[in-house]
């Protein structure tokens, strides 16, 4: 893969990978209603798990893929590495107040 066309694949990555991150986090707040049954809530939660975990895979793909392509594409690589690290640093320190 040329190094170009993976820091433009690590930005895609990084949106992707945020915007299912979030979803399978936001998905499994809240209470279900206690009519719904067990098997419904139990594979709704693996739902939210699995697009959780395939949203972080992206990300941390994302972050490999910029330090891969940075020789090349220094500014696309830095980019896709801030859009990591900052959302984290806010999602750590808001948990932290």
């Amino acid at each position: 893969m040329k190094k170009t066309s993976a820091a433009n694949l690590a930005l895609i990555l990084v949106v992707a990978g945020w915007l299912l991150a979030c979803y399978g986090v936001m998905s499994q707040l809240g209470d279900p209603s206690p009519s719904v049954p067990h098997a419904q809530i139990e594979a709704a939660r693996h739902q939210s798990l699995a697009v959780l975990f395939i949203g972080v895979a992206s990300i941390l793909t994302a972050l490999w893929l910029s330090g891969y392509s940075f020789s090349t594409a220094k500014v696309r690589a830095s980019a896709c590495a801030a859009l990591v690290f900052l959302p984290s640093v806010a999602v750590v320190w808001s948990t932290l107040l």
